[in-house]
């Protein structure tokens, strides 16, 4: 297996050799091991023959081969098989788990955000986290999974904003404002990645329940504000708050749609929202006094 000048081609080029002949018998000519030759292409997204491809074409049994995808963010457009094994130029780092984590995240959400969730495979991303495929699905049971982590992280930031934005001000009509305009804000930036996300069904299905419960919890929280400030039955404050809000999401989904401009979204949710809301205090209160 050993070598005396290095081998400079292209991932074409390798992508016709590991299907013309078995990778043993590839890697041998390259004086490398199979595992080391199956290491490069899968860094490389290179498709390798599946188990037992070469026994049944043998037989003459037709076995597809899949195309080659996109080369991965890697600058060099060739591959140089050294005649030698090179010291490592680079120093390896381990990252901690939750680290790693985040850091397969962020490749996803990149990903996604520049071609979808078609684009954010799993050999994909752990070719760009420059680990392996196996190591991803570690942290990950599934491709699903991480777009749910991803699509938890974006809520979570929305939430956070909105409740970091609302504690500025103890007037319920300021604060009405604020967190409608800190969720269409985001909603302008970001919306375009949560809506890619949850058009996945299974992602949907994974994230329903939670959801569910984070917005009526958060409708509750609303509707016994509205009790506490201004003494409205809590049936009524609940659906007022569930007509208001929906009335909102509904505005988001558009902005992320690019149908509607941020600013023109803000405006009339905050007329109709805070006009609702002043409304139903109003007409709470008229009895009260005429008493």
């Amino acid at each position: 297996m050993s070598r005396k000048s290095p081998i400079t081609l292209t991932r074409k080029e390798l992508y016709r050799r590991v299907w013309l002949k078995p990778i043993s018998s590839v890697a041998e000519e390259f004086g490398l091991s199979a595992n080391a030759l199956t290491k490069i292409c899968n860094r490389l997204l290179v498709p390798c023959p599946p188990r037992g491809y070469w026994s049944k074409t043998a037989t003459r049994k037709a076995v597809p081969k899949p195309p080659l995808p996109v080369a991965p963010d890697i600058k060099a457009t060739h591959i140089i098989i050294p005649g030698e094994r090179a010291a490592s130029r680079r120093t390896r780092t381990r990252l901690d788990p939750q680290a790693r984590r985040e850091q397969i995240i962020d490749i996803a959400e990149r990903l996604v955000m520049e071609g979808g969730v078609h684009a954010a495979t799993m050999k994909r991303i752990a070719a760009l986290a420059g680990i392996s495929e196996t190591l991803a699905y570690n942290y990950f049971g599934s491709r699903e999974q991480l777009f749910v982590e991803l699509a938890r992280r974006e809520f979570r930031r929305i939430r956070d904003a909105r409740q970091a934005d609302v504690q500025r001000s103890s007037d319920h009509y300021e604060r009405i404002t604020r967190m409608t305009r800190t969720y269409l804000r985001h909603i302008g930036r970001r919306g375009a990645l949560l809506q890619t996300l949850i058009s996945n069904p299974e992602v949907r299905a994974l994230l329903r329940s939670e959801r569910r419960k984070e917005q009526d919890d958060s409708l509750h929280a609303h509707a016994e504000e509205l009790v506490s400030l201004y003494g409205i039955p809590k049936p009524l404050a609940l659906g007022t708050t569930v007509v208001l809000t929906t009335l909102c999401l509904r505005a988001g989904k558009i902005v992320a749609d690019g149908r509607i401009p941020v600013e023109s979204a803000e405006r009339l949710c905050l007329s109709m929202m805070l006009q609702g809301s002043r409304d139903l205090v109003s007409r709470e209160r008229t009895p009260s006094r005429a008493l």
